[in-house]
Order: structure tokens, then sequence, then C-alpha cells
């Protein structure tokens, strides 16, 4: 009895405390912030100017230390499996880690080409992705596993897995996910599922499934974007609009290739770790509460928890912001110092033209240009007086999931087997299906 007392306070303590941190909003500032979004402004408060370079600092490092590893014997390394599996990545990635330590002192002391380094492309990652990233992976790191080890997660999918299979193909924990981006961050959401594929809950199908499609930007950045496009007054419609596109996304695009194709094996690492099977004669609540039950029983005690939290950081640390300062970097030298996407979004201009939606071809073009970082999108909109493209740009930028300067680089470094194409042509579906959505529900909020 006693031992089923403790299994029981074993799952609801952290639960209960997963739900605090991550589902329920306060009141902060004057907003509406969830507790783990403040505790991430705390740390970067108390950071300060410090920040910056600390994070050149561990970006240079990771490169070296990666390099040193390839070149070099280093014993130290050799004998720990974890640093021989944060500091040993294939070719590629070791290349892409030394640009991103290049990348990341020519950006800071401003040498070299000003494409480089100007505000508009490293120094924006520098400056302001990188930093909103690492808070999130500090706290995701550490707090995430409350969600996922401890029963919750099991719970819920027993509740609601029958509806999620229906209309999306997933299981019914990819709903803690889903809530997990819109409350908090989309960062955070998509570390939840890669986490969750990588212990064996979901298979690769469903995890890029869920990436792709429940990991949104959060409702106080979509404010933000709101208040930039001076949408303030409209933003319930503006919101309404993003979550009913959003939802017809998650229910075509599991059906389309490329994620219709994904495999449905599990990560040769973990193996299939999940149970969605009810026996007969238990409902759904019954079971989600017995597999909740025997996943807590299972759980790392306190210390266990510290240490696991410790390496999810430092692995999140490591193998993702050498990377996204590269290949962030490079995205966005490209979309603001070339033509590129220019051309590549004539089509997109076209497609728009069919819905009279004014300035179509620069709408295009800067739609495209949100692969690379959806804040493009948005800047140029900004600038723009036809209400219906600003809406149009503001929407779309949310509702388009994937890119590449943050979550796009996040999936691609982690064991999800999503490429550089599946997601520009995930991208590109999401674009294509929103857009009609959005403009008729720009008409009929009366917004157009």
């Amino acid at each position: 009895m006693k031992s089923g007392v403790k299994t029981r306070l074993k799952m609801i303590v952290p639960s209960l405390f997963a739900v605090i941190l991550f589902l329920i909003p306060v009141e902060y500032n004057g907003s509406s912030e969830l507790i783990v979004g403040i505790l991430g402004d705390w740390i970067q408060t108390a950071l300060g100017d410090a920040l910056i370079p600390l994070l050149v600092a561990i970006i240079v490092a990771d490169a070296a230390l990666s390099l040193a590893c390839r070149l070099l014997p280093l014993p130290f390394v050799k004998k720990n499996p974890q640093l021989k599996e944060l500091f040993s990545p294939s070719l590629f990635w070791l290349v892409t880690r030394v640009i991103g330590g290049v990348l990341a002192v020519l950006t800071y002391f401003q040498l070299g080409p000003e494409a480089v380094w100007s505000a508009d492309t490293g120094g924006n990652m520098l400056t302001s992705i990188l930093p909103s990233c690492i808070m999130w992976y500090i706290i995701g790191g550490f707090f995430l596993s409350l969600l996922t080890d401890y029963g919750l997660m099991d719970l819920l999918s027993s509740l609601f897995t029958k509806v999620a299979r229906r209309l999306f193909c997933v299981p019914g924990r990819a709903m803690i996910d889903c809530v997990t981006s819109w409350m908090g961050s989309s960062v955070c959401g998509t570390y939840l599922t890669i986490s969750q594929y990588e212990s064996g809950q979901y298979n690769a199908k469903e995890a890029a499934i869920i990436i792709c499609n429940f990991s949104l930007l959060s409702v106080s950045f979509c404010s933000l974007i709101a208040n930039m496009l001076d949408f303030n007054d409209i933003f319930p419609q503006f919101y309404l609009t993003i979550a009913i596109a959003s939802l017809l996304c998650a229910v075509i695009l599991p059906r389309l290739w490329p994620l219709r194709s994904m495999s449905t094996a599990y990560d040769a690492r973990s193996g299939k770790q999940a149970n969605e099977d009810t026996p007969q004669g238990v409902n759904g609540l019954q079971w989600g509460y017995r597999q909740a039950l025997a996943r807590a029983a299972g759980a790392p005690g306190p210390v266990g928890f510290l240490r696991a939290g410790a390496y999810n950081v430092v692995n999140l640390i490591i193998t993702t912001l050498p990377n996204m300062m590269a290949i962030g970097t490079i995205a966005l030298v490209l979309a603001n110092y070339t033509s590129l996407f220019d051309y590549l979004g004539i089509p997109l201009g076209m497609y728009l033209q069919l819905f009279q939606v004014p300035d179509a071809m620069e709408a295009g073009s800067s739609i495209l240009v949100g692969f690379a970082d959806q804040f493009i999108p948005v800047i140029v909109g900004s600038s723009m007086t036809a209400t219906l493209t600003k809406f149009v740009l503001g929407t779309i930028s949310i509702i388009q999931i994937v890119y590449i300067s943050d979550i796009g680089t996040l999936i691609l470094t982690s064991r999800v087997p999503l490429n550089l194409g599946h997601l520009f042509v995930i991208f590109l579906e999401r674009v294509l299906i929103s857009i009609p959505v959005v403009v008729l529900c720009a008409h009929l909020f009366g917004i157009a």
C-alpha cells in the first residue's frame, strides 16, 4: 500500500508542477505569461550584457573541441560515452559547427563583409534568435521531463488518441506538444516532440507530423506580430484565422507527401516504448491512469531528474547553437543580399494574384523568404499599405511553422528523419493551403 501511495504521489506531484510551469498562464508585467517564460526572462536579465559574449564563447569552444576530437585522440572524450556523443558529429555537422564558430566571431567583432554580420543576418542570429533559444533550451531541457516522464502524457494519450488518430494521424499525447507550443514556445514544443521520438514514444512519421503541424508560435508571440502590423484591435480575428488555417493544415498534410510516406519505424536507439492498445473491458481513463502509474514508477528520483536535465541542456546547446548560427546566417544572407528568393517567389506571387491580393509579387517573395526566418515577412508587411496584404503576410508567417533560422535547424540536428527538402515542401504545402483560407477569413471578418 505504501509503495502504491508513493507511486501515485510520484505521478501527481511532478505532473501538477509541469502543468503549473508549462500550461497555466499568469499575469506578469501587464501581460499573460507562462511561468517557464518568466523564468527565462529572469535568467536573460541576470546574464545581461554577458549573454552575447557567453554565446560566442560556447559556439567557438564547441566548434574547436569537435574539430580537435576529429583530428586528435582525446582520451577524456573517448572514455566518456556522453562526451563522445556530444563532440563526435558527422563530417557534415562538424563542418557546420566550424562555420558557425567562424561566423559567431565575425559577427561579434564585426569583421569581414557587412552582409555576414549586419543586423539583418548574423547580428539578428547572435543578438535576437540565439539568446531567445538558449533560454528555452535551459528551461525546457531541465523541466520538460516533468511533462513526459511522470505519467501526464500517458494519461492524456489514452483520452485523446481516438480523435487525434482519426483527424491528425497522431497519438493523443501530441495534444501536450501542441499546448506547449501555443502557450509557451514553438522551440519548446518542437524539442518536446523530438525528445519523445528519441525516447521511443513516437515513431518517425508521428514525430514529423507533430513537429510540422503543432509547433506554432505562442499566443504572446502572435500578439507581438499583430502589434507590429497594427492589428491589435482585430487580434481575435487575426488569431482565429491562424487557428482555422492551422487546423486545416493539420488535417490535410499528414495525407500528403512527404509526411504521408514517412517511415513508421521507431528510433533505432530506443525502439518502441509507447503502448496505446487499451485492453478489452477497460475504459480509456482507467487504462491511461494505469499507464501513467507505470511511467511514474520507472521515472528517476530528484537526483536522476537533475542529472538528466543538466545533460539535456548541455546536449541541446552543443548540438544546436553552432549549427543554428551557421545555417541561420547563411539563409538570412541569401534572403537579404541576393535575388534568389525574388526569382523563386514568382510562382507564389502569381498564386496570390489569383486571390486578388495587392502587391502580390512582392508579397510572394516575402512569404518565401519566411522559410529562412519568420520575421522577415512581418517586417516587409509592416511597411505595406494594403491591409489584406499585411494580414496575409502576418498570418502566414505564423502558420508556416517551418523556418530555418530556428525550428528548422533544431529539426535538422535531431534524429527525426526530416531533411531540408522535406521541410521546404512542407513549408510550401502549408502556405498554399493557408492562403485561400486566410483571404476568405479576411473578407468574412471585413478586414480586406
